[in-house]
């Protein structure tokens, strides 16, 4: 069986002044073979306590776009689901 596999890279807002002044933090992404399948686990983190909530909001849609992507080859098209396509 395949290792896990894990890749991080850090993340820094820039979409808007009242997320610029937050600075960096970090996204890990790793993802572990189960049978013919996988396991995605996604941890953002580095971020200060309090940090404004548009850094991590919006993955539950990221991801379920992400997901009906790879499963469909269809692209979402929920409404804020069009932002990320």
């Amino acid at each position: 069986m395949d290792p896990p596999r894990k890749l991080v890279q850090t993340m820094r807002a820039l979409w808007g002044e009242n997320v610029k002044a937050e600075g960096t933090s970090r996204i890990t992404w790793e993802i572990e073979p189960v049978g013919d399948s996988c396991h995605l686990t996604v941890t953002h983190d580095q971020f200060r306590e309090g940090a404004n909530e548009e850094l991590y909001g919006g993955w539950p849609m990221i991801l379920s776009g992400l997901k009906t992507w790879l499963e469909t080859g269809e692209v979402l098209t929920t409404p804020g689901s069009l932002m990320y396509t």
